[in-house]
């Protein structure tokens, strides 16, 4: 509201000033002070007129603007949170791949589309070299600091997602992506330490309780009146406990070198990812390549959510601070349970008790 009165006000106080502007050139003859041309008074009068009026078009465009710029950064995490989701789904479709095999494959969804973008900046865009300033020439400290800091999140991003994938071979996707969903406490915490952004005592006390909810899913005995933990839920957890770390840091850093241009962080995420993953998945002989149409759509699909959920995400971070982002990113959970139950017909422990009870 004050930022449309002021606009408001801008509006008024031009008109105002046209009015008394005017008055001031209708000019009594006998008047001695009265000693301005007429071609002084028009070109006056055009540069009044162009001038106020101008400001008060200009604030109303930005008033226009800064309500979408004001949600931009939560709605493109908002649409990462529903890609990563789908692609969780998607990988629990891919059930004859390796882990390693499903992440060299997506990562082709953040390496190839980075190529012709990164082109298409350098020669057919104003930006030119200008898309290099962040990270090139590595001559300068402060530009080789930052590439590191690019390779880093990188390296952090693809092992998160190595994780990730291994964790939904041993538990569903709703608990995975509610492990996962941790996250922005220790991002909230880690944005205080480094960014020094705000960290309310709200965020210490969420961490408790979602330390908690972690140790709820692992399903200790004692609440379940078993003898011991599940061992296949146990290891699920600490895999999905280490993909949540990862990405703690990972969001920490992409939001400290967001000046980058996003081409180029996806790029290294790209590159990264595909050369770490044919390493392992040659040394560990898991590499398998899809076989019929169906398997290459839904490759295809997950490497195209992979390219559209970075830039989203790496976008989201340079318009928001790191942990109102992480927070929205949450909503990836309650997007993987409706697919979970709506796709893979698998309900949460208490639903699917009930209905088997009724």
């Amino acid at each position: 509201m004050p930022a449309t009165f002021r606009t408001a006000a801008l509006a008024v106080h031009a008109q105002v000033a046209l009015k008394n502007r005017f008055a001031n050139k209708v000019e009594d003859p006998s008047n001695p002070y009265s000693n301005h041309s007429e071609s002084e008074s028009d070109s006056e009068d055009e540069e009044i007129k162009e001038i106020p009026v101008t400001a008060a078009e200009a604030a109303i465009k930005k008033e226009k603007k800064s309500k979408l710029r004001r949600y931009r950064g939560m709605l493109l995490a908002l649409l990462s949170s529903l890609i990563f989701s789908l692609t969780a789904l998607l990988v629990k479709k891919l059930e004859g791949y390796h882990p390693i095999s499903i992440a060299l494959w997506r990562f082709q969804g953040a390496l190839l589309p980075a190529v012709p973008l990164i082109i298409h900046k350098l020669y057919f865009s104003k930006l030119g070299n200008k898309v290099f300033d962040r990270v090139w020439p590595w001559s300068n400290l402060k530009n080789l600091g930052m590439f590191g800091l690019v390779l880093l999140r990188s390296v952090l991003s693809c092992n998160s997602l190595l994780l990730h994938f291994y964790s939904l071979q041993y538990m569903s996707i709703g608990d995975a992506l509610t492990i996962a969903s941790s996250t922005p406490i220790f991002v909230a915490l880690l944005a205080k330490v480094f960014l020094k952004e705000k960290c309310g005592l709200v965020t210490i006390i969420a961490s408790l309780f979602t330390l908690v909810g972690v140790a709820v899913i692992t399903r200790p005995p004692m609440l379940t009146g078993e003898e011991s933990f599940d061992m296949k839920t146990l290891i699920g957890s600490a895999l999905a406990l280490g993909c949540m770390l990862l990405a703690s840091i990972s969001f920490t850093v992409l939001r400290y070198i967001r000046k980058v241009h996003y081409s180029i962080t996806t790029l290294m995420f790209g590159l990264w990812g595909t050369v770490e993953n044919i390493v392992l998945a040659f040394a560990l002989h898991v590499f398998k390549s899809p076989s019929g149409l169906k398997e290459w759509g839904l490759i295809g699909t997950l490497a195209l959510l992979t390219f559209i959920g970075q830039c989203a995400i790496i976008l989201a971070m340079k318009a928001e601070q790191a942990g109102p982002v992480a927070v929205v990113r949450t909503f990836d959970v309650i997007f993987g349970v409706i697919w979970q139950i709506i796709i893979l017909h698998s309900f949460p422990d208490k639903i699917r008790y009930e209905m088997n009870w009724s």
